[in-house]
């Protein structure tokens, strides 16, 4: 008699850990264009929507997903302080959406804009300072923060005077670091000035993480200096000014340190106004320079050769007429935005927006005033919709109805996938 041998089916793997749904939800909406308008249209759609995106942890990273922030406009204080969007409807700010809290509790010239100058840009914060006030004012423009800080007396007096200053995350010099909000991740600010006899350049670094002004540092300048009106370049954790006076130079302000030293003008390059030269980014991320000379645009990088000798050589030159595609007559560089090495410049009455690396030119609109400008560029991850900033319209709930059909399609194809390997 024989006996048949019991066949052993194998024992069924374990179930899969499903993601809860709000993983598969915000795995889509990390995916959406760091813009103006994309979180604050799907903070619309219903609250469980509006829950995942304002969630801290959401917003780190939608900010580590996105770490080149969008171009989003420019302020400028020619006549007060105003922003001016260069995105297109939906994603454009009104100017009074970004209009600074210049309020205090003393009154009087605190809360007048005449009062205040614009000095950075960068990683998403404002700079801005009052030389009446003898304060400054960091503002975070998407959420509204912003904090006040007293500059010490001995920074602005009958010797000295502040002339600009750079704000930046304490974590500048940190590639994989990741710039979060106003109040997760502390700033440093650095003030720039000359002195009275127009020799020397001075400079401070104030902390927000310990509420301490640096001691301040200074360097003699081989010409007589009288202002630095450009804002400064940040090149790792290193910033740079170009001093405007009877000379050329650049002050090199290393936030280690903190020191100051000048460095050697390039031989030769020469420019007509202080319009027509910035310190910038190389492709590469070295010191550069960016002149505009005989309708050409020439950048110059600084290289360091061996034995450690740094000398300045031409990186590339190009005619404008071949950017712009077509001839012109007057340039004027108004602005420049190291964290995203784009240029704005005024071309024959027209405001021109210049990304250094790929020499793409787009052009924004027609003006008769040249004054000095700040583009701003951000990470936008406010998240919740405010009042009178965006509208539920019939292309924002066509786009909310793609979202939700693509997040029903996607969670269906996984179900059934997980029930075909379960049975």
């Amino acid at each position: 008699m024989t006996h048949r041998r019991r066949r052993t089916c194998p024992r069924p793997a374990p179930p899969m850990n499903l993601p809860d749904d709000d993983d598969i939800l915000s795995e889509i909406l990390l995916r959406l264009p760091p813009l103006p308008s994309s979180l604050p249209r799907v903070s619309l759609v219903c609250k469980r929507w509006c829950r995942l995106v304002a969630a801290p942890h959401f917003r780190r990273s939608f900010r580590a997903r996105h770490r080149k922030p969008p171009l989003i406009g420019f302020f400028d204080d020619f006549v007060g302080i105003f922003f001016r969007s260069v995105r297109d409807p939906p994603d454009l700010i009104p100017g009074k959406r970004f209009s600074p809290p210049l309020r205090d509790d003393k009154g009087g010239c605190g809360s007048d804009p005449d009062k205040w100058r614009i000095y950075s840009c960068r990683h998403g914060r404002v700079l801005l300072y009052s030389r009446t006030q003898k304060e400054i004012l960091l503002w975070d423009p998407p959420t509204g923060d912003h904090c006040r800080v007293a500059v010490p007396p001995e920074f602005e007096n009958e010797e000295k005077m502040i002339w600009n200053g750079a704000v930046l995350c304490a974590a500048a010099g940190d590639r994989s670091h990741v710039h979060g909000g106003f109040n997760s991740c502390p700033l440093k600010v650095a003030v720039v000035g000359v002195t009275s006899n127009h020799t020397q350049v001075f400079a401070s670094i104030y902390s927000t993480e310990t509420g301490n002004w640096s001691d301040l540092v200074s360097v003699t300048l081989p010409f007589e200096v009288h202002t630095v009106t450009h804002p400064g370049t940040l090149v790792g954790n290193i910033l740079y000014w170009m001093p405007l006076g009877l000379g050329y130079g650049i002050v090199e302000f290393d936030l280690a340190r903190p020191s100051l030293s000048v460095i050697e003008w390039p031989s030769g390059a020469k420019f007509k106004g202080n319009g027509c030269c910035r310190i910038v980014l190389t492709d590469d991320g070295s010191l550069g320079l960016a002149i505009l000379s005989h309708h050409r645009l020439k950048m110059l990088e600084r290289k360091v050769c061996s034995g450690g000798v740094a000398k300045w050589v031409l990186e590339k030159s190009h005619k404008l007429q071949k950017i712009l595609g077509q001839r012109s007559w007057v340039e004027v560089i108004l602005g420049y935005a190291d964290d995203i090495n784009v240029m704005l410049l005024w071309i024959d009455g027209t405001i021109y927006v210049l990304q250094l690396n790929s020499l793409q030119c787009t052009k924004l609109w027609k003006t008769n005033i040249i004054c000095r400008n700040h583009p701003y560029a951000t990470i936008y991850d406010s998240g919740l919709a405010k009042s009178g900033s965006f509208v539920l319209d019939g292309y924002v709930f066509l786009f909310c109805c793609c979202f939700s059909v693509l997040y029903c399609g996607i969670t269906t194809i996984f179900y059934s996938r997980y029930m075909s390997m379960d049975s």
